[in-house]
């Protein structure tokens, strides 16, 4: 009976949170020509920061280089991403967001700050703290899972 309990709440949550993320992202008219997945890349490029090589990004997004390349080139066209190379070594493409890749980022950053914020407003502290640890233990699961199933290069 736990193990439907918790396959019901992973599936309904996940599908959920992809419907409500989708909903909220495609109402913005500033937005409107992006899909959750390229805001996901834009969040990606901005987490690697100074190390944003496209291999950085790939493992990070848990995605292919070549995949990886054609949603950049998308996002370059679109005004929301740049590739430049580095002084220090013109071999490496590196791919770094525009002033409207950033304001993208933010206004999907945003969705998920409310999402937290209303489940932390439901929980006393004892819980959050229960349910942080648990969420913990289900992260590191999906993170040896995809670790050991990375995508070929």
């Amino acid at each position: 009976m736990q193990r439907e309990r918790i396959n019901t709440f992973l599936v309904e949550a996940f599908n959920t949170i992809l419907q409500l993320e989708n909903r909220a992202l495609s109402g913005s008219h500033e937005f409107s020509n992006l899909s959750v997945n390229e805001f996901h890349v834009i969040e990606a490029v901005i987490a690697c920061g100074e190390n944003s090589s496209m291999s950085a990004i790939s493992k990070r997004l848990g995605i292919t280089v070549g995949s990886l390349t054609v949603a950049v080139k998308t996002l370059a066209r679109k005004g929301y991403l740049k590739r430049e190379k580095r002084a220090n070594d013109m071999r490496m493409v590196y791919v770094v967001p525009t002033e409207r890749g950033v304001a993208a980022n933010e206004y999907h950053s945003a969705f998920h700050y409310k999402m937290v914020d209303a489940v932390m407003e439901k929980l006393p502290e004892q819980q959050l703290e229960t349910l942080i640890s648990a969420l913990e233990i289900v992260a590191d699961f999906f993170s040896e899972t995809q670790e050991t199933r990375s995508p070929s290069k």
